[in-house]
């Protein structure tokens, strides 16, 4: 499972290679990823929208597009491809993005990863019941001994 580092890295690699890169056309392969809203939705929804930004809380992927965002989870060995051209889709790549240049393949062979999309005003329900990040300045000792009182 892809621990914070590595997902850190995926967000700063992805940000590297697809920023302001516009979808021109999603395909869902593997419907079960798609999490709040039906595939259908999903694919239309993102078609002409331009990736702006690139954040991470928790294990979560955060996509910035122009009116909507997009949250991945790739839970236990999802991983994204990025190519120069439009290949076929690989064995288990179960969601492809085509792009204004090049292409974005979502894969996983467990078919464990989930992808959220939310208007962009909208409230990232999924992330409500995340902790703090590591260097957030309210994660004290104090913190943490109230939060495991309350646990326990």
């Amino acid at each position: 499972m892809p621990e914070l580092p590595e997902v850190e890295t995926v967000v700063r690699t992805l940000e590297n290679k697809i920023n302001q890169r516009t979808i021109k056309k999603v395909r869902v392969l593997w419907p079960n990823l798609i999490e709040n809203v039906t595939v259908q939705e999903f694919e239309k929804r993102l078609v002409g929208q331009r990736f702006n930004s690139f954040e991470r809380c928790g294990k979560f992927l955060i996509f910035k597009l122009d009116t909507e965002t997009l949250i991945v989870h790739l839970r236990m060995e999802g991983k994204f491809f990025v190519y120069p051209d439009n290949p076929k889709a690989i064995k288990h790549s179960h969601v492809v993005f085509e792009l204004d240049k090049g292409q974005l393949q979502y894969n996983d062979v467990r078919k464990f990863g989930r992808f959220y999309l939310y208007k962009k005003d909208e409230e990232y329900s999924v992330l409500n019941k995340l902790g703090l990040e590591p260097w957030d300045k309210k994660l004290t000792s104090e913190y943490l001994k109230q939060y495991c009182r309350k646990i326990s």
